[in-house]
């Protein structure tokens, strides 16, 4: 049996705060589960980042964080765009994950574009252009799947991706 996708429509995002309970919040990444337990608030309160969590049935299944950020993107993607900045302004996207037991539910994928809906609202107000992630080696086909591509070759454990927000917005603009 296949799980189903679960609708936007029956997600709830709000901002991480200290009343929300984490405790049971597992995602099969040590690394990124320590971080909503333990450094989330943190990072929040000392303006690294703000965390959003996404919540379905009251139970918290995801969350995300976001920061500013620039990127250098490659001469292609400067001539395409016709701009020839050393670097562009940029939202991250931090860290993203997803509860094990609520994987392949297209829960990443929602949260993404939610990511996208933020940073054009912000782009209303202030110049962004791309958004950016590191994401984990072996991760690398869920972001080209959103629409991400290769940033630079990483050495390390992560690779850096981006998409253009250009492709989201309406054809017309006014």
């Amino acid at each position: 049996m296949s799980k189903q996708d679960i609708p936007y429509e029956d997600l709830i995002i709000v901002k991480l705060s200290s009343k929300h309970d984490l405790a049971g919040f597992r995602c099969s990444d040590d690394d990124l589960d320590e971080f909503i337990q333990f450094d989330a608030l943190t990072q929040r309160d000392d303006l690294l980042n703000q965390t959003y969590i996404c919540k379905y049935q009251e139970k918290i299944i995801a969350f995300f964080t976001v920061s500013a950020d620039s990127v250098k993107i490659n001469k292609k993607d400067k001539k395409r765009i016709g701009v020839n900045y050393p670097s562009f302004p940029a939202i991250k996207i931090g860290r993203l994950a997803v509860h094990e037991d609520y994987k392949c539910r297209n829960v990443g994928s929602t949260l993404i574009m939610y990511v996208i809906g933020l940073a054009l609202k912000l782009g209303e107000e202030v110049g962004v252009r791309f958004i950016s992630v590191d994401a984990y080696r072996g991760i690398e086909k869920f972001y080209e799947k959103n629409f991400f591509v290769e940033l630079a070759e990483c050495e390390d454990k992560h690779v850096a991706m981006y998409t253009d927000l250009e492709i989201w917005l309406p054809s017309v603009r006014y």
